[in-house]
């Protein structure tokens, strides 16, 4: 886990815009515990610190035990930000598997967007 574990956790700080006393807040580990993980000094963790780290930081326990695990944000980084946002937001995930039905069911986009424009002017023409 060596160093690589320091990395992680400031890499996931900086992702989430949290800062070492968020993280000692949400996590519930000690200030000197987080200190020491955050600069390297502790070079490994229990595997209950892990998981309260994983919790804390919305990531599976895998991405500090496993070297070339990533996070869902570094596979997304390529998509325009309101997209990843979207993806990223779990209040979303209605949208994305249906999303992912209209895919397999090879429903074209065009006819999906003739849909929603029907389901607009029904919904203008009850307003007036």
């Amino acid at each position: 886990m060596s160093n690589n574990l320091a990395q992680k956790i400031r890499h996931l700080l900086a992702v989430r815009n949290l800062n070492q006393a968020e993280l000692v807040r949400l996590s519930g580990l000690s200030k000197a515990t987080v200190s020491d993980l955050i600069n390297g000094k502790q070079k490994s963790a229990s595997v209950k610190t892990i998981q309260q780290l994983s919790k804390a930081l919305r990531v599976s326990s895998q991405y500090f035990l496993e070297e070339d695990t990533v996070t869902p944000l570094e596979l997304t980084s390529h998509l325009p930000d309101h997209i990843r946002d979207f993806i990223l937001n779990s209040e979303n995930m209605d949208y994305i598997i249906l999303a992912h039905k209209l895919k397999s069911k090879e429903l074209p986009p065009k006819a999906v967007e003739k849909i929603i424009e029907t389901y607009e002017a029904l919904m203008l023409n009850r307003k007036e």
